[in-house]
């Protein structure tokens, strides 16, 4: 009998000790994450590390003397504790998914930010709270990560109240009646517009999460459109403006764009982040446009704002010289993207309809296939073989800088004329000019904010002039912004002297040395919106 007992252990398959993942709401300011692990799991990698996991995990704070968690692991530490807590204090500034984001009434996360590896076991994931929203309902208590590590969820100190069959939605109550209606407004008629325009989208309702939140500076707005579409109004007034209440507008209508498109499906891509958000931008204006949100000389403005920066920060380089950090620090995958979408649709070749080019690329993506992102747009799906992109191949390509690429495309099709800087490029060109400036005096690097009257150089060791904060407010006697003539004055006393005279907020001057000006461009692009709207079929 002993012998069979043997055999039959031996043969058993072998079992692996589970580990749990639990994401606790704490207070409307922190989280709490506990990972309970086998005895003998001693460390384990988290998914999401090097830089980023150390930006995401430098805020957070063992509660018991039983590990650690920093960049790239999960570790116990001398004591072997069952359970391992971290507090997660929620923050407003974070990268990607935020791990603690603040709601007003709880707190916002993404599971992606908590993940590990499976080598001490199967990992389990899951949430805790009074109130909870994810996988596109509300639970009360404890709910599943359905997903798994992308998995976001809303956190809230009470539960959200949810109608049979619909799903929930959070808006904090310091958003007022109007603007809650907006969202409301601008996410249906979003989601109307693009299931006419994309019928072959699986469009799934995420639960909307929209919070005012205080921060400094004036109004502003961020978010993300994840299964948990999360909504951060910055200082957002009661009675916003039409400007203020615009940016709102083109948020949900971003976001909400997004839910459908396929982001993971076009990650192989070279051009994935441009694809994606240049994709939503595009899809944001054009849903705009025929809600009414955006009139046509509107659309024209965000169009040849877009342009122009696209331009400005892409300077002497090709699409391909440029870093994935030049791109996002910059914005160029949003700037670059609407521009390139709306033009090389607008000169497409043969007679399928600009949406329907979209719809039937992210229809073969979901079909597994990987389709050529310029033929798509530029010949269409049922194209001949001898449709050949005109545009996007050379925009996105490694020839010449792009700004000349740009006036080759507007010279072939006429869908832009030549235009002078407007006074909001011009200013752009200010603070580039001060990068620079700081650039060549600090050994490469640089620190500037903007302000409502000018701008703060941030002091480094590395630079010979500018030791310490330096709160500029003019410039050879003239304003920092919004005088047409700043930029041009910086030139020329830079080229005549080798030498810049700032006039700081205090009082004082600062004379900086400046062996060549930054180049003030005298010609931008002004889009022909009658043409380009006739040629993408807008009424």
């Amino acid at each position: 009998m002993r012998l069979l007992c043997i055999a039959l252990f031996l043969l058993a398959p072998a079992v692996r000790a589970e580990v749990d993942v639990q994401v606790k709401l704490l207070s409307n300011d922190a989280l709490e994450v506990s990972y309970t692990l086998p005895a003998a799991c001693r460390a384990l990698p988290f998914d999401k590390n090097g830089d980023d996991g150390r930006a995401t995990r430098a805020s957070w704070q063992a509660l018991d003397q039983c590990g650690t968690a920093d960049a790239n692991q999960l570790a116990r530490s001398g004591e072997v504790c069952p359970v391992l807590r971290f507090r997660v204090p929620a923050a407003i500034r974070q990268t990607g998914y935020s791990a603690a984001f603040p709601m007003g009434q709880g707190v916002y996360t993404h599971m992606s930010n908590y993940a590990v590896g499976d080598g001490c076991g199967k990992v389990s994931y899951r949430f805790a709270a009074p109130g909870i929203a994810a996988n596109g309902r509300a639970y009360s208590g404890t709910a599943p990560a359905e997903a798994g590590p992308d998995t976001p969820a809303l956190l809230l100190a009470a539960p959200l109240p949810q109608q049979d069959g619909e799903t929930p939605s959070y808006f904090d109550p310091r958003l007022s009646p109007a603007t809650v209606a907006n969202i409301r407004t601008v996410a249906d008629g979003t989601v109307a517009y693009l299931r006419r325009a994309m019928p072959d989208a699986v469009f799934r309702r995420p639960v909307v999460a929209a919070a005012f939140v205080a921060a400094p500076g004036t109004p502003y707005v961020g978010g993300d459109a994840s299964d948990v579409l999360r909504l951060a109004l910055y200082n957002w007034p009661a009675d916003p403006s039409p400007g203020v209440q615009a940016k709102a507008t083109l948020l949900v209508a971003h976001e909400f764009s997004h839910r459908f498109q396929l982001r993971d499906a076009v990650d192989s891509y070279p051009d994935a982040r441009l694809i994606h958000e240049g994709g939503g931008e595009f899809l944001r204006w054009m849903a705009s446009l025929h809600n009414g949100w955006l009139t046509p000389a509107q659309a024209a403005e965000e169009l040849d704002e877009a342009l122009a920066t696209c331009i400005l920060y892409s300077d002497t380089k090709s699409w391909r010289q440029l870093t994935p950090r030049q791109i996002g620090v910059t914005r160029l995958e949003y700037k670059c993207g609407l521009p390139a979408y709306v033009y090389a649709l607008a000169a497409r070749q043969g007679g399928e309809a600009p949406m329907a080019r979209i719809n039937a690329f992210y229809r073969s993506l979901r079909q597994g296939a990987q389709p050529d992102f310029a033929q798509a747009l530029e010949c269409g799906g049922a194209a001949t073989p001898s449709c050949q992109p005109r545009w996007l191949s050379r925009l996105l390509g490694a020839d010449g800088p792009m700004e000349q690429q740009w006036q080759a495309m507007f010279a072939g099709t006429g869908l832009a004329t030549p235009q002078p800087p407007s006074q909001a490029v011009r200013d752009a060109m200010v603070l580039r000019a001060f990068v620079k400036l700081m650039n060549d005096d600090c050994g490469g690097r640089s620190g500037t904010t903007e302000t409502s009257d000018g701008v703060i150089l941030d002091g480094m060791k590395a630079c010979k002039t500018f030791h310490t904060d330096a709160y500029v407010t003019a410039i050879e006697g003239l304003p920092v912004f919004g005088h047409p003539a700043t930029g041009d004055t910086m030139a020329a006393a830079c080229t005549a002297r080798h030498q810049l005279v700032l006039g700081l907020k205090d009082g004082g001057t600062l004379a900086v040395p400046c062996a060549e000006p930054y180049r003030m461009r005298q010609q931008f692009h002004r889009a022909d919106i009658v043409k380009l709207l006739s040629a993408l079929g807008v009424q």
